[in-house]
């Protein structure tokens, strides 16, 4: 894969030399990709397919067009197209990175993907299944394991060529069960990883929830504390982090602009952008232009640090850029966060919860986002929640939803668990502070 890859670059590249450009770069994508997938506790499908692409950016006289392939022999079609279209492309005038030396970062282990077969993911899912219908043999189950073996390579005018081979493999469980009362509960998981991760954490929070979830309850509208699990709390983040690219920033529309310095959450927030964990979904040794990764700390104890840049936005706004290019062949590079790591606190999450007393545990969201998230507010349903009385979880709360503003939610006053879990390319922790509550 690494020497085909060079090949094409090497062919490619000579073709783009003969152009008068300021610059140019070339993109590429070599994708495997596996899966298995149940139905309704049944076997439905194991798929296998593959995706190769290249993708060339040519900028002339400061402006970038951009087109793409799947067959390297339209390459020449390509490179013509991206010339043709440049002067309809974006003003970028600035000038890609060269040659640098690379960052560790661990991606790619050989010996489990040589072990992730098809037959074995049959097995470990059918005990998925099994394990919860054991205890809920009511429930209907869904589930999926894929395996992405993947190398991506850049080459640009300016001298830079590298390439980096990595693997993901992700698995999902959904567990639907129709209780005494004829309502609908849904719960479902997923996790990540780039080597080998251990299933069973996936089916003991489901059996968990799904305990907490065996008998209703009802509370009226309020203020409350609430424990955000980080499968919630990763929508949260959402709110939190945006306004941090340089785009907003550049266009005016971030509530951050000015605020760089400034406490804005609560001395307990930290938050990292850090591509070069090992083995983790958004981690990377150069981004998409081809500046190298680094970690970086975005919030540091309740204070905005920086925001994230790529080339075009740190030109404009006068700032180094921070490595967070994403990109695949077909698209044109936007800015994008990488692993979001967020560190937690001393408390377990079975203390969190004794330590509220009463109030709610909110795992699902419905509509997340319907309020004037750009200033820090959100509002949704909640799909997924528990009432918490004395120390125990009663029940699972229906009809209700919750509002509030991120600000003033994460503040001085909250408090974060020990325990954190990889919710896609975030690692977050069990986070329990105050939250307006409705019923409806």
């Amino acid at each position: 894969m690494l020497e085909a890859a060079k090949r094409n670059h090497d062919a490619i590249r000579k073709e783009c030399q003969g152009i008068q450009c300021r610059w140019w770069d070339i993109y590429s994508n070599d994708v495997i990709s596996r899966s298995v997938t149940f139905k309704n506790n049944m076997f439905h499908s194991a798929r296998e397919s593959a995706v190769q692409g290249y993708g060339i950016r040519l900028n002339i006289h400061k402006q970038t067009g951009f087109s793409y392939c799947n067959d390297f022999n339209d390459i020449q079609s390509v490179i013509d197209h991206a010339k043709d279209t440049a002067q309809y492309g974006d003003n970028e005038d600035y000038e890609l990175p060269g040659k640098n030396g690379l960052p560790e970062v661990t991606l790619y282990d050989e010996q489990w993907l040589k072990s992730w077969t098809v037959e074995d993911q049959l097995h470990q899912l059918q005990a998925i299944i099994d394990t919860i219908r054991k205890e809920y043999s009511d429930c209907i189950v869904d589930s999926s394991a894929g395996c992405v073996d993947g190398y991506v390579y850049l080459t640009n005018s300016s001298g830079f060529e590298a390439g980096y081979r990595y693997v993901h493999h992700g698995v999902s469980v959904s567990v639907l069960r129709i209780v005494s009362d004829g309502s609908r509960i849904q719960v479902y998981e997923s996790s990540s990883w780039g080597s080998a991760f251990d299933y069973h954490e996936i089916v003991n929070r489901l059996i968990m929830k799904l305990r907490f979830s065996e008998t209703n309850a009802a509370i009226p509208s309020g203020n409350y504390y609430a424990i955000l699990t980080p499968k919630a709390f990763s929508q949260i983040m959402g709110v939190v982090l945006q306004g941090l690219s340089g785009k907003s920033i550049q266009r005016g529309i971030s509530r951050y602009k000015g605020k760089f310095g400034q406490k804005i959450f609560g001395k307990q927030v930290s938050v990292y952008d850090n591509p070069l964990e090992n083995f983790a979904p958004g981690s990377y040794p150069f981004d998409g232009e081809g500046v190298i990764a680094f970690n970086k700390i975005i919030i540091e104890h309740g204070y905005v640090q920086r925001n994230i840049a790529h080339l075009q936005s740190s030109h404009i706004l006068q700032c180094d850029p921070t490595g967070n290019a994403s990109r695949s062949y077909a698209t044109l590079p936007q800015e994008s966060f990488s692993n979001i790591v967020v560190p937690g606190g001393g408390v377990s999450f079975k203390d969190m919860i004794t330590q509220m007393g009463t109030g709610i545990i909110i795992d699902q969201f419905i509509g997340f986002g319907q309020s004037n998230t750009l200033m820090g507010q959100f509002s949704a349903n909640l799909d997924l929640a528990w009432f918490v009385n004395k120390g125990e979880v009663q029940g699972r709360l229906k009809n209700c939803m919750v509002a509030d503003d991120v600000m003033s939610m994460l503040d001085d006053t909250i408090v974060l668990s020990k325990e954190r879990e990889w919710i896609g390319d975030s690692y977050l922790p069990y986070v329990m502070c105050r939250i307006n509550y409705t019923t409806i």
